[in-house]
């Protein structure tokens, strides 16, 4: 994923009053790459809510950094570990430590421009 911003289009205030995402916790980040079609692609815009920073035993997607780097990914937790799964069958999982990772925020909402 690119670096996260503010983007006016995807902060409208209805909008996050209807996912239930406080409007200093949100922020939009930019897609890129194949790991996650087809749930995401290259290109959409999601919308994360970085007062959700934990992810759980069920599977979900969030936005974290791992060696100074932003990714996103689906996190399931597993006792002090997480798992990495790519949606993308071609791409692995992978099983690492939480402290290896600081998680952003969970994605709850994107956009896909239909060109």
């Amino acid at each position: 994923v690119e670096s996260e911003r503010a983007s006016p289009l995807l902060l409208d205030p209805a909008l996050l009053r209807r996912l239930g995402v406080r409007a200093d916790m949100a922020s939009t980040i930019r897609v890129e790459g194949a790991s996650m079609e087809p749930t995401l692609c290259d290109g959409d815009e999601i919308l994360v809510d970085g007062a959700r920073r934990i992810p759980g035993p069920r599977g979900a997607i969030h936005v974290f950094r791992r060696e100074g780097m932003l990714a996103v990914k689906r996190l399931r937790t597993m006792g002090s570990e997480v798992e990495l799964a790519s949606d993308n069958p071609d791409y692995g999982r992978e099983i690492v430590p939480m402290r290896a990772i600081e998680v952003v925020g969970r994605v709850v909402w994107m956009h896909r421009a239909l060109v």
